[in-house]
């Protein structure tokens, strides 16, 4: 039984590092009355792997090996997505190509524009590219519709019509599948929540005796993050604060860094990880309006749209803590806590911030 929990705590805590492999591409529909901005993040595998990019066969895709092959690039993209505004297919022109790294994902990131002679009402997408991808449809001021879109999905088609507005209920679902798809965010918490099952000693730390004293340790830190990025987050989606995008992902890298890092120490135990949770949240914030800012609830207000994201991201990380909390109480006392979890799990989060750090604070984008 100790062993089964073991593992489950294992996967607890590394689930978070590839539940995004399958939405790494995203498309992203901007439609006013008569233009339309499409915004198409593509992972730079797929590509190299249908255009064999890598031209000097080192194993990396550079930006000069791109640039090499834009015209291809452009050629392929454009040959495998087809967007219909009002039931007349548009001829797609890259305005925008941009490469970067998401979380450690190289991609490239295509921006386009078509224009219409009248307001459109209804747009069609034909996707033909083999990795599944993450379809939004923004009708601005009025609400968004989102599907799953793949090579044998066919043409599908959206109407002006029937796009629901971006009530309550929509934004805060948006919260819960930020948190649950934000693997740094989840990965900084569950850090800071493996030692919460310790209390500190003269010697060093000891288990908790009951569980109720471990669910107000969790509380505790759980409670300093959630005041904290909800400060922030309120802060930049009302526009009073603005930080780059590759400035705050770096420090939220180098977040998990730190409190792994703090893991280490002989004393740190309970709740004392809260003043990391606190620190750093205010950064996890500003992470945390970026995914906002893509709800597209332009017509609803603004403060309906932020409360209802940031319960969502709270529910959505009650239900992480949750699922988390009993199998730590259940396992603080083995020595496969101690050792594989503590020491070993703070180990491997600390190897994946300082790659995540790398590849958004030095590669960043270009």
């Amino acid at each position: 039984m100790t062993r089964t929990l073991g593992l489950l705590c294992l996967v607890l805590l590394t689930v978070p590092l590839r539940v995004l492999a399958a939405q790494d591409t995203s498309l992203t529909l901007r439609v006013e009355a008569v233009s339309l901005q499409a915004e198409w993040q593509v992972r730079l595998s797929d590509l190299s792997s249908a255009l064999q990019l890598d031209s000097d066969h080192d194993g990396e895709v550079t930006w000069p090996e791109i640039e090499h092959r834009r015209a291809d690039i452009e050629t392929y993209l454009a040959a495998h997505l087809a967007i219909a505004p009002n039931g007349t297919a548009a001829s797609l022109a890259i305005d925008k190509l941009v490469y970067g790294a998401r979380d450690g994902e190289p991609f490239l990131l295509a921006q386009m524009r078509i224009d219409a002679a009248q307001q459109i009402n209804t747009v069609g997408v034909r996707y033909t590219l083999s990795a599944p991808c993450q379809l939004s449809v923004i009708w601005l001021g009025r609400g968004m519709q989102r599907a799953q879109i793949s090579a044998s999905g066919g043409v599908l088609s959206f109407q002006r019509a029937t796009a629901a507005s971006s009530g309550f209920l929509e934004s805060f679902q948006q919260g819960v599948w930020h948190i649950w798809t934000g693997y740094d965010h989840i990965l900084f918490l569950i850090v800071l929540l493996i030692p919460a099952v310790f209390r500190a000693t003269v010697s060093g730390r000891e288990a908790v005796p009951s569980f109720e004293e471990a669910a107000l340790r969790v509380i505790i830190i759980v409670s300093a993050f959630t005041a904290a990025h909800s400060i922030t987050l309120a802060c930049a989606a009302l526009n009073w604060i603005r930080l780059p995008s590759r400035l705050v992902e770096s420090v939220i890298a180098a977040s998990i860094f730190i409190a792994a890092l703090n893991n280490f120490l002989p004393r740190t135990a309970g709740g004392r990880s809260a003043w990391l949770a606190f620190g750093f949240g205010l950064i996890h914030g500003f992470g945390f309006a970026g995914a906002l800012s893509e709800i597209g609830a332009e017509g609803a207000p603004l403060w309906r749209t932020l409360l209802a994201f940031n319960l969502g991201v709270e529910a959505g990380q009650l239900a992480i803590v949750a699922a988390f909390l009993p199998v730590a109480y259940s396992l603080r006392q083995t020595h496969f806590y101690r050792t594989a979890v503590l020491y070993g799990g703070s180990c491997a989060a600390g190897l994946c911030a300082l790659f995540w750090f790398w590849e958004r604070a030095i590669r960043g984008s270009i």
